[in-house]
Protein backbone atom coordinates (compact mmCIF):
# COMPACT_ATOMS: atom_id res chain seq x y z
CA UNK A 1 0.00 0.00 0.00
CA UNK A 2 1.21 3.35 -1.33
CA UNK A 3 2.21 6.04 1.69
CA UNK A 4 -0.03 8.23 -0.22
CA UNK A 5 -3.01 5.78 0.63
CA UNK A 6 -2.89 5.84 4.45
CA UNK A 7 -6.11 4.81 6.38
CA UNK A 8 -7.65 6.80 9.19
CA UNK A 9 -6.33 5.84 12.36
CA UNK A 10 -7.96 3.65 15.15
CA UNK A 11 -8.45 5.48 18.54
CA UNK A 12 -8.05 3.22 21.69
CA UNK A 13 -9.65 5.27 24.99
CA UNK A 14 -8.42 4.25 28.05
CA UNK A 15 -10.95 4.80 31.15
CA UNK A 16 -10.31 4.20 34.77
CA UNK A 17 -6.94 5.34 36.37
CA UNK A 18 -5.89 7.46 33.53
CA UNK A 19 -7.08 8.73 30.27
CA UNK A 20 -5.19 8.48 27.22
CA UNK A 21 -5.70 7.92 23.74
CA UNK A 22 -3.85 5.59 21.12
CA UNK A 23 -3.37 6.33 17.62
CA UNK A 24 -2.03 3.69 15.06
CA UNK A 25 -0.98 4.15 11.81
CA UNK A 26 -2.99 0.90 10.14
CA UNK A 27 -6.53 0.52 11.23
CA UNK A 28 -5.57 -3.36 10.38
CA UNK A 29 -2.77 -2.95 13.20
CA UNK A 30 -2.16 -6.26 15.80
CA UNK A 31 -2.92 -5.76 19.27
CA UNK A 32 0.97 -6.63 20.47
CA UNK A 33 3.35 -4.74 21.02
CA UNK A 34 1.70 -1.35 21.50
CA UNK A 35 -0.82 -2.72 23.54
CA UNK A 36 1.06 -4.48 25.70
CA UNK A 37 4.17 -2.53 25.59
CA UNK A 38 1.76 0.39 26.77
CA UNK A 39 1.30 -2.07 30.26
CA UNK A 40 5.00 -1.36 30.98
CA UNK A 41 5.94 2.14 29.02
CA UNK A 42 2.55 3.73 29.89
CA UNK A 43 2.23 2.45 33.73
CA UNK A 44 5.42 4.38 34.49
CA UNK A 45 4.03 7.73 33.78
CA UNK A 46 0.48 6.22 35.45
CA UNK A 47 -0.02 7.27 39.23
CA UNK A 48 0.21 4.35 41.56
CA UNK A 49 -3.15 3.43 43.31
CA UNK A 50 -1.47 2.58 47.04
CA UNK A 51 -3.01 -0.56 48.23
CA UNK A 52 -3.94 -2.12 44.84
CA UNK A 53 -1.95 -4.34 41.81
CA UNK A 54 -2.68 -3.80 38.16
CA UNK A 55 -4.55 -6.59 37.16
CA UNK A 56 -4.56 -5.62 33.10
CA UNK A 57 -6.96 -4.10 30.38
CA UNK A 58 -9.98 -5.32 29.74
CA UNK A 59 -12.67 -4.03 27.04
CA UNK A 60 -15.22 -4.08 29.10
CA UNK A 61 -16.79 -1.95 32.29
CA UNK A 62 -17.13 -5.06 34.43
CA UNK A 63 -13.73 -6.25 33.79
CA UNK A 64 -14.28 -9.77 32.77
CA UNK A 65 -13.24 -9.45 29.56
CA UNK A 66 -9.33 -9.09 29.22
CA UNK A 67 -7.98 -7.52 25.63
CA UNK A 68 -7.00 -10.69 23.66
CA UNK A 69 -2.89 -9.98 22.61
CA UNK A 70 -3.07 -10.69 18.75
CA UNK A 71 -6.22 -9.47 17.97
CA UNK A 72 -7.28 -7.08 15.22
CA UNK A 73 -8.34 -3.40 16.35
CA UNK A 74 -11.87 -1.84 15.57
CA UNK A 75 -12.05 1.60 14.51
CA UNK A 76 -12.09 3.06 17.83
CA UNK A 77 -12.58 1.21 21.21
CA UNK A 78 -12.14 1.65 24.99
CA UNK A 79 -10.45 -0.07 27.46
CA UNK A 80 -10.87 -0.20 31.24
CA UNK A 81 -8.29 -0.73 33.73
CA UNK A 82 -8.70 -3.20 36.60
CA UNK A 83 -7.12 -3.28 40.26
CA UNK A 84 -7.13 -6.26 42.65
CA UNK A 85 -6.10 -5.13 46.07
CA UNK A 86 -3.47 -6.45 47.69
CA UNK A 87 -3.32 -8.75 50.67
CA UNK A 88 -0.89 -7.90 53.57
CA UNK A 89 0.04 -9.52 56.58
CA UNK A 90 -0.94 -9.27 59.81
CA UNK A 91 1.96 -10.05 62.32
CA UNK A 92 1.20 -10.93 65.86
CA UNK A 93 3.83 -11.17 68.17
CA UNK A 94 2.34 -12.65 71.27
CA UNK A 95 5.35 -12.67 73.48
CA UNK A 96 4.49 -17.02 74.13
CA UNK A 97 1.20 -16.24 74.44
CA UNK A 98 -1.94 -17.42 72.23
CA UNK A 99 -3.33 -15.02 69.85
CA UNK A 100 -7.15 -15.19 69.31
CA UNK A 101 -8.34 -17.24 66.07
CA UNK A 102 -10.53 -14.13 65.25
CA UNK A 103 -7.94 -12.08 64.93
CA UNK A 104 -7.48 -11.58 60.88
CA UNK A 105 -3.89 -12.91 59.55
CA UNK A 106 -4.40 -10.48 56.39
CA UNK A 107 -5.79 -7.40 55.32
CA UNK A 108 -6.74 -5.32 52.51
CA UNK A 109 -7.11 -1.44 51.83
CA UNK A 110 -11.14 -2.53 51.16
CA UNK A 111 -10.88 -4.38 54.65
CA UNK A 112 -12.43 -1.47 56.38
CA UNK A 113 -11.67 -0.98 60.57
CA UNK A 114 -11.09 -4.88 62.29
CA UNK A 115 -11.59 -5.15 66.05
CA UNK A 116 -9.41 -7.02 67.83
CA UNK A 117 -9.67 -9.85 69.96
CA UNK A 118 -7.70 -10.43 73.42
CA UNK A 119 -4.65 -12.78 73.06
CA UNK A 120 -3.81 -15.06 75.81
CA UNK A 121 -0.86 -15.97 78.04
CA UNK A 122 -0.74 -18.32 81.15
CA UNK A 123 -0.46 -16.37 84.73
CA UNK A 124 -0.64 -13.20 82.76
CA UNK A 125 -3.47 -10.48 82.50
CA UNK A 126 -3.38 -9.14 78.55
CA UNK A 127 -3.31 -5.48 78.62
CA UNK A 128 -3.76 -4.81 75.13
CA UNK A 129 -2.48 -4.79 71.43
CA UNK A 130 0.32 -1.73 70.12
CA UNK A 131 1.00 -0.45 67.03
CA UNK A 132 3.91 1.72 66.58
CA UNK A 133 3.97 1.79 70.41
CA UNK A 134 0.25 2.98 70.64
CA UNK A 135 -2.36 0.94 72.20
CA UNK A 136 -4.83 0.28 69.60
CA UNK A 137 -8.29 -1.87 69.96
CA UNK A 138 -9.11 -1.77 65.95
CA UNK A 139 -6.81 -2.45 63.10
CA UNK A 140 -7.30 1.18 61.45
CA UNK A 141 -8.68 1.29 58.02
CA UNK A 142 -7.11 1.42 54.31
CA UNK A 143 -3.56 -0.33 55.60
CA UNK A 144 -1.38 -0.10 52.89
CA UNK A 145 1.16 -2.00 54.32
CA UNK A 146 2.19 -4.88 56.81
CA UNK A 147 0.77 -4.52 59.98
CA UNK A 148 2.64 -5.62 63.29
CA UNK A 149 0.93 -6.31 66.81
CA UNK A 150 2.83 -6.36 69.83
CA UNK A 151 0.98 -8.13 72.59
CA UNK A 152 1.48 -6.41 76.41
CA UNK A 153 1.18 -8.55 79.51
CA UNK A 154 0.77 -7.45 83.17
CA UNK A 155 0.51 -9.75 86.45
CA UNK A 156 -2.71 -11.09 87.69
CA UNK A 157 -3.35 -9.10 91.03
CA UNK A 158 -2.79 -11.64 94.35
CA UNK A 159 -5.71 -11.53 97.10
CA UNK A 160 -4.70 -12.72 100.67
CA UNK A 161 -7.63 -13.70 103.15
CA UNK A 162 -7.73 -12.68 107.07
CA UNK A 163 -10.75 -15.08 108.84
CA UNK A 164 -9.75 -14.12 112.11
CA UNK A 165 -9.93 -17.72 113.28
CA UNK A 166 -11.95 -19.01 110.45
CA UNK A 167 -11.17 -21.13 107.95
CA UNK A 168 -8.09 -21.08 106.13
CA UNK A 169 -8.56 -19.34 102.69
CA UNK A 170 -5.52 -19.99 99.67
CA UNK A 171 -4.64 -16.46 98.20
CA UNK A 172 -6.30 -16.26 95.09
CA UNK A 173 -5.75 -14.31 91.70
CA UNK A 174 -7.73 -12.38 89.86
CA UNK A 175 -9.05 -12.95 86.71
CA UNK A 176 -8.37 -10.78 83.04
CA UNK A 177 -11.23 -8.54 84.21
CA UNK A 178 -9.48 -7.98 87.85
CA UNK A 179 -11.99 -9.83 89.30
CA UNK A 180 -12.18 -12.41 91.83
CA UNK A 181 -13.98 -15.98 90.80
CA UNK A 182 -15.65 -18.65 93.31
CA UNK A 183 -14.28 -17.30 96.89
CA UNK A 184 -14.95 -20.59 99.34
CA UNK A 185 -17.18 -19.62 101.95
CA UNK A 186 -14.78 -19.58 105.57
CA UNK A 187 -16.33 -21.47 108.22
CA UNK A 188 -15.90 -20.87 112.06
CA UNK A 189 -17.67 -22.54 114.99
CA UNK A 190 -20.21 -20.69 116.35
CA UNK A 191 -20.09 -17.69 113.84
CA UNK A 192 -22.08 -16.49 110.92
CA UNK A 193 -20.19 -15.03 108.28
CA UNK A 194 -21.25 -11.61 106.75
CA UNK A 195 -18.78 -11.29 103.96
CA UNK A 196 -15.84 -9.90 103.09
CA UNK A 197 -14.34 -6.12 103.21
CA UNK A 198 -11.39 -4.16 102.27
CA UNK A 199 -10.18 -3.00 105.92
CA UNK A 200 -10.57 -4.82 109.21
CA UNK A 201 -12.85 -2.29 110.66
CA UNK A 202 -15.77 -3.33 108.09
CA UNK A 203 -16.21 0.26 106.28
CA UNK A 204 -16.09 -0.75 102.77
CA UNK A 205 -17.48 -4.50 102.11
CA UNK A 206 -16.21 -5.91 99.09
CA UNK A 207 -18.27 -7.72 96.45
CA UNK A 208 -17.76 -9.63 93.11
CA UNK A 209 -18.62 -6.93 90.94
CA UNK A 210 -15.47 -4.94 92.26
CA UNK A 211 -12.12 -4.63 89.99
CA UNK A 212 -9.03 -5.54 92.08
CA UNK A 213 -6.35 -3.01 90.98
CA UNK A 214 -3.70 -4.38 92.83
CA UNK A 215 -2.19 -6.79 95.36
CA UNK A 216 -4.23 -6.80 98.40
CA UNK A 217 -6.40 -8.28 101.71
CA UNK A 218 -9.58 -9.03 102.31
CA UNK A 219 -10.90 -9.12 106.05
CA UNK A 220 -13.67 -12.01 106.90
CA UNK A 221 -16.53 -10.30 109.21
CA UNK A 222 -18.21 -12.65 111.47
CA UNK A 223 -21.10 -12.58 113.93
CA UNK A 224 -21.70 -14.91 116.32
CA UNK A 225 -25.00 -17.23 115.71
CA UNK A 226 -27.82 -17.44 117.54
CA UNK A 227 -29.62 -21.07 117.11
CA UNK A 228 -33.23 -21.42 118.07
CA UNK A 229 -34.95 -23.48 120.80
CA UNK A 230 -38.16 -24.34 120.07
CA UNK A 231 -40.53 -26.01 122.76
CA UNK A 232 -43.48 -28.14 122.13
CA UNK A 233 -45.27 -28.74 124.93
CA UNK A 234 -48.70 -29.74 123.39
CA UNK A 235 -51.59 -28.22 125.74
CA UNK A 236 -49.08 -27.88 128.00
CA UNK A 237 -46.93 -24.81 128.96
CA UNK A 238 -43.08 -24.58 129.17
CA UNK A 239 -41.34 -22.69 132.06
CA UNK A 240 -40.38 -19.27 131.67
CA UNK A 241 -36.91 -19.54 132.11
CA UNK A 242 -36.37 -21.83 130.17
CA UNK A 243 -34.22 -19.69 126.42
CA UNK A 244 -35.45 -19.09 123.53
CA UNK A 245 -31.86 -18.82 121.87
CA UNK A 246 -28.65 -20.12 122.36
CA UNK A 247 -24.91 -19.55 121.24
CA UNK A 248 -21.93 -22.17 121.05
CA UNK A 249 -20.34 -19.45 123.55
CA UNK A 250 -23.31 -20.07 126.35
CA UNK A 251 -22.63 -21.94 129.11
CA UNK A 252 -24.27 -25.35 129.94
CA UNK A 253 -28.26 -24.41 129.91
CA UNK A 254 -30.36 -26.51 132.01
CA UNK A 255 -33.76 -27.27 131.47
CA UNK A 256 -36.51 -26.42 133.25
CA UNK A 257 -39.82 -29.02 133.05
CA UNK A 258 -43.04 -27.99 131.41
CA UNK A 259 -46.22 -28.01 133.09
CA UNK A 260 -49.71 -29.77 131.85
CA UNK A 261 -52.15 -29.90 134.03
CA UNK A 262 -53.58 -33.92 135.12
CA UNK A 263 -49.63 -34.48 133.99
CA UNK A 264 -46.83 -35.56 135.40
CA UNK A 265 -43.63 -33.89 132.97
CA UNK A 266 -41.59 -36.94 132.27
CA UNK A 267 -38.97 -35.19 130.03
CA UNK A 268 -37.63 -33.27 127.27
CA UNK A 269 -37.05 -35.33 123.98
CA UNK A 270 -35.23 -34.66 120.62
CA UNK A 271 -36.81 -35.18 117.30
CA UNK A 272 -35.15 -38.99 117.23
CA UNK A 273 -36.42 -39.76 120.75
CA UNK A 274 -33.34 -39.20 122.68
CA UNK A 275 -33.98 -37.19 126.52
CA UNK A 276 -32.64 -33.97 127.30
CA UNK A 277 -31.99 -32.56 130.83
CA UNK A 278 -29.73 -29.94 129.86
CA UNK A 279 -27.81 -27.91 126.45
CA UNK A 280 -24.45 -28.66 126.63
CA UNK A 281 -22.01 -25.75 126.02
CA UNK A 282 -20.08 -25.67 122.42
CA UNK A 283 -23.37 -27.03 121.30
CA UNK A 284 -24.87 -26.38 117.33
CA UNK A 285 -27.96 -25.71 115.96
CA UNK A 286 -31.27 -25.16 116.12
CA UNK A 287 -33.01 -27.26 118.49
CA UNK A 288 -36.69 -28.85 118.88
CA UNK A 289 -37.60 -30.26 122.45
CA UNK A 290 -40.91 -32.15 122.77
CA UNK A 291 -41.84 -32.22 126.16
CA UNK A 292 -43.35 -36.29 127.16
CA UNK A 293 -45.96 -36.19 130.08
CA UNK A 294 -47.91 -39.00 131.94
CA UNK A 295 -51.67 -38.76 132.98
CA UNK A 296 -51.26 -38.78 137.17
CA UNK A 297 -53.26 -41.39 138.83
Amino acid sequence: MASSERLELPTVRLEGACSIQLSYEDSKSIITESIFNFNTRFLKDMEERKGYHFAGWYIDKECTKRINPGGILPHTMSLYDKWIPIWYPVVYQTDGGMNSRKNPKYITIESGVIRLYPAKKQGKIFEGWYLDGKRVEYIPERQCQPVTLVAKYRDFNTVQFETFGGAIIPNMQTNSDKKLEDIRTPMRLGYTFMGWYWDPDYHWQYTYDQAIEEDCTLYARWEVTHFSIIYDVGKGYASRSNPRTYTYFDKTIKLKPAKKEGYRFVGWFDERGNELIEIREHSLGDKKLIAHFEKMD
